[in-house]
């Protein structure tokens, strides 16, 4: 009997300590002791999310076997997440589960003061005279892998083309033509980067080395592309020939002490460099094809724009100021992008206690903000699960409230890589549309089982090479014409 009353008594005090909420926290959602909402969040991570600001409201904890997670959901409570110090908020804390991907010592691997220093060695990169040259070198490996990949007609899985081209471009620009001589095939890589994001899920962000097997995958992912990358450094430390890319510059990069970057630290640059444009490159240029033809206003915007801006002002050439002037291509992107944002979580570690409203989030926890949750609210974006690129016009721009658009962070920890993933996926559709007369089915399905989220495989298209070069006489106004 005593037994019994003893481990009774020990049950309660588990379940109390796990149940109670601190005085002046946010609420506490989870009901498992010890587990509290670990396998929803798991296996339903935005749903989870979503329900829990629609019955507590804009900031909540979620306890996660032994982890508290606190959301801040809206541009007021999301500003408290980005305009947070990092000695009080710490991106370096929150995402060191990225190390199996990025390497030992890169980023958020570093301390503090490195972190930033590799930052900006990246952001002189993408400076703005490099994003006018990578469109001719984007335009022309979309044209060579169409022409070798897809010739006259056929049947594609279009997320699966656009990971192999999205990957394909970003490299060269980059690393330069080093890319294709070290690969045999786009796609080769293509798959390795595929392994490296199926092992970031969200039992990745609480135990990363698990000995589980899409966690076997994405570490020898991981080895076999950092052989590729550091064969291409070691042969570019062998010539003479003048580079300018963004290798290039993490090679000549320094320090502020004047020591240079070693070969395994830019070889984790660039791994997680190109993991994070390609991913949202892909995934992004999928919604957008889907969206547009699914859409046939839009798609006609677009299509005319080709005509005016790339047809008749360029002689179908694209080039960097026409890709500028196609505004409504770019409120596609922008919309798709707050549909489905290929970060579901932005995260940080709480370092110093912070306030929001009347509320205290105690350090220790981590705090998040969920820009796949709070680019949904009918409160901040109008009909907000309605696919409208018009609410990005100038004339009516619903994002202009600070912090309502988190698509690319926000901040100083905003992405640096906004604009060259921007243009990637222009010159891309440029492009193929262009080329190609397309039929796609309707909008695909997200798929919420990764941190990483796109849609649903297999996004199936057909395509059929038009008889003619896109020009003014071949372009027909009726969007029909391309989609039936």
């Amino acid at each position: 009997m005593l037994q019994i009353l003893i481990g009774v008594a020990v049950a309660l005090i588990i379940l109390s300590l796990f149940k109670k909420n601190v005085p002046g926290t946010p609420p506490m959602i989870g009901s498992i002791p010890l587990i509290g909402c670990f396998h929803k969040f798991a296996t339903d991570p935005l749903g989870l999310v979503r329900k829990s600001y629609d019955k507590v409201g804009d900031a909540f904890t979620l306890y996660l076997m032994g982890f508290k997670m606190t959301f801040l959901i809206g541009p007021e409570a999301q500003s408290v997440f980005f305009r947070g110090s990092d000695e009080e908020l710490s991106p370096k804390e929150a995402y060191r589960f990225v190390t199996p991907v990025f390497g030992p010592g890169v980023v958020y691997d570093s301390p503090t003061e490195v972190m930033y220093e590799q930052l900006r060695f990246v952001k002189d990169g993408l400076v703005l005279s490099q994003l006018k040259k990578s469109v001719g070198i984007i335009s022309e490996e979309t044209e060579k892998f169409f022409e070798e990949k897809w010739g006259d007609s056929g049947e594609v899985d279009l997320l699966a083309e656009m990971n192999k081209l999205t990957i394909l471009t970003a490299s060269r620009c980059l690393m330069g033509s080093d890319i294709n001589k070290a690969l045999g095939q786009a796609s080769n890589l293509a798959d390795l980067y595929h392994e490296l994001e199926e092992g970031l899920n969200p039992i990745s962000f609480f135990f990363p080395n698990l000995p589980l097997p899409s966690f076997a995958k994405r570490d020898a992912a991981r080895a076999k592309v950092a052989a590729i990358f550091d064969s291409i450094i070691k042969a570019r430390r062998r010539s003479t020939e003048p580079r300018d890319d963004v290798l290039q510059v993490l090679m000549t990069s320094k320090y502020k002490d004047g020591s240079v970057l070693d070969d395994e630290k830019i070889v984790g640059l660039m791994i997680g460099l190109l993991f994070a444009g390609q991913h949202t490159s892909s995934i992004t240029s999928t919604w957008a094809g889907f969206y547009m033809f699914n859409n046939p206003e839009y798609l006609e915007q677009v299509l005319k724009e080709i005509n005016d801006y790339h047809v008749e002002e360029n002689n179908g050439e694209i080039n960097f100021d026409g890709l500028r002037k196609m505004t409504r291509l770019e409120t596609i992107i922008r919309e798709v992008l707050r549909l489905h944002p290929p970060l579901i979580f932005l995260m940080r570690k709480v370092m110093e206690p912070i306030t929001y409203k009347d509320f205290t989030i105690p350090a220790g926890h981590l705090v998040a903000v969920s820009p796949a949750v709070g680019m949904r609210l009918d409160s901040v974006f109008k009909n907000a699960n309605e696919f409208n690129p018009k609410r990005f016009d100038p004339e009516n721009d619903e994002s202009k409230t600070p912090f309502s658009y988190i698509a690319f962070g926000g901040g100083k920890h905003g992405c640096p890589g906004e604009n060259f993933g921007i243009l990637q996926i222009k010159t891309i559709w440029s492009v193929l549309l262009q080329k190609y007369d397309l039929k796609l089915g309707s909008v695909p399905k997200p798929d919420y089982t990764n941190l990483v989220a796109g849609p649903q495989a297999p996004c199936k298209i057909t395509y059929t090479r038009k008889q003619k070069y896109f020009n003014k006489y071949r372009f027909n106004p009726n969007p029909s014409f391309y989609t039936n």
